[in-house]
C-alpha cells in the first residue's frame, strides 16, 4: 500500500473520519484510526507531546482528504481563521505533488482551482488577508514558501488591480504558487544546504527561473503572465538581476510583484541560516533594497506608510535562494 503525509493538524478532529490514518510505529505504517473513527482534539494534543507531527494517508484515499480539506473550508461555523488553515493545508498537498510527481501537467490543472478557492477567500472575507498572513509565520521549507508567496502575490495584485480583474488575480497567485517550480531541476542537496554554496553551486541554483520556464512551456494552458512571473522573479528593477538582466518595465509587472513577496516571505520566516524578523522589521529593510531591488510604486502599494526605522543592512548580493549572505 502507498501512502501521503499529511499533517497532523490538518485532520478534522471530533467529528466521523473519512479516510484511514496511520502512524509510523517502528518504519512501519500502522493503522491508527479507520474511516468513520472520531480522532478527538485530546489525543492530538498527545500526539503532539511525544513527537507526532504526520499521519499517513492511503494513496488512494487523497481525494477524500483532500475533500474533508475543502469542506471545512467552506464550514460556515468555522473562523475565518480555521478556513485559511484548511485551505493551506489543502495547497500544501497540491505544491508538494508539484514538485515531486513526474508529470506535473494535471497537478497544474488542479493548482488553478485551489488559486480560484484562495482568490475567493481572500476577495470576500475581510478578516481572511490578515489570517492568512499570521498563519505565514512558520519555518521555512520550499512548499511552505510557495504558498505563502502565493498569497502575499495576490494580496499585492489586489492592492494595485483591485477586484475588477479576477484572471490577474488568479495569474498573480499562480505564479506565486509555481514561481521555485525550476528547483525540481536542482539537486536538493542543494537547495537545502545549510552552508554558503560555491560558485558553481550558486550558478546552478540562478537557473531554476529558466527550468521553471521549461517546465510551463509545455503547459499551454497557463497564462503567459504567469510563465513571466517564474522566469522574472528574480530580475531586479535596476536590471542586477537574473536570468536576463532586464530593468524597470522590461520586467512584467506580476514578476515584479512577486519579487516583493519572495523576499518578504523569506525574511519573516525561520531558515537554516537566519531566524525570522518581524513584518514591521521586513518591510523596513526592504526599504532599504528598493528601488534598486524592487519597483519602488509597487513597494509602496505593499506598504505605503513604511519609513526606514532599522540599521540592518542587507549584504550586497543578498537573495532569497542563497544560504549565508543575508546581512553584512
Amino acid at each position: 500500500m502507498q501512502f501521503f503525509e499529511i499533517r497532523v493538524n490538518s485532520v478534522i478532529t471530533n467529528a466521523p473520519l473519512d479516510f484511514d490514518l496511520f502512524l509510523t510505529v517502528g518504519g512501519k505504517p500502522v493503522l491508527f484510526r479507520k474511516t468513520g473513527d472520531v480522532l478527538t482534539r485530546e489525543r492530538v494534543k498527545i500526539l503532539f507531546q511525544h513527537g507526532g507531527e504526520k499521519f499517513l494517508v492511503p494513496l488512494d484515499q487523497r481525494t477524500l482528504y483532500l475533500g474533508s480539506l475543502k469542506k471545512a473550508a467552506h464550514n460556515p461555523e468555522n473562523s475565518t481563521e480555521e478556513k485559511g488553515k484548511f485551505l493551506k493545508e489543502t495547497a500544501f498537498v497540491h505544491v508538494n505533488d508539484l514538485f515531486t510527481k513526474k508529470d506535473i501537467s494535471p497537478v497544474v490543472t488542479e493548482a488553478e482551482g485551489l488559486v480560484e478557492e484562495m482568490v475567493n477567500f481572500l476577495t470576500s472575507d475581510i478578516n481572511a488577508t490578515s489570517s492568512l498572513m499570521r498563519l505565514s509565520v512558520h519555518d521555512y521549507y520550499t512548499y511552505n514558501h510557495c504558498v505563502d508567496v502565493s498569497v502575499y502575490s495576490i494580496v499585492l495584485a489586489r492592492r494595485i488591480y483591485g477586484d475588477s480583474s479576477k484572471e490577474v488575480l488568479m495569474a498573480a497567485g499562480l505564479g506565486g504558487l509555481l514561481h521555485d517550480i525550476g528547483k525540481r531541476k536542482v539537486d536538493w542537496g542543494i537547495i537545502n544546504k545549510k552552508s554558503p554554496l560555491t560558485t558553481d553551486e550558486w550558478k546552478e541554483v540562478k537557473r531554476h527561473p529558466e527550468y521553471g520556464r521549461e517546465f510551463l512551456e509545455e503547459i499551454p494552458a497557463i497564462p503567459d503572465r504567469t510563465k513571466l512571473m517564474v522566469y522574472e522573479h528574480h530580475e531586479n528593477f535596476d536590471g542586477t538581476g537574473y536570468p536576463r538582466g532586464l530593468r524597470e518595465d522590461q520586467i512584467s509587472g506580476l514578476a515584479r510583484i512577486v519579487a516583493i513577496a519572495d523576499v518578504f516571505d523569506a525574511l519573516t520566516t525561520d531558515r537554516s541560516y537566519h531566524k525570522a524578523v518581524n513584518p514591521k522589521e521586513a518591510m523596513d529593510m526592504m526599504f532599504g533594497m528598493q528601488p534598486g531591488k524592487f519597483d519602488p510604486d509597487i513597494f509602496q502599494s505593499f506598504n505605503k506608510k513604511i519609513k526606514k526605522q532599522t540599521g540592518m543592512e542587507f549584504a550586497p548580493d543578498f537573495d532569497p535562494c542563497q544560504p549565508g549572505r543575508v546581512f553584512k
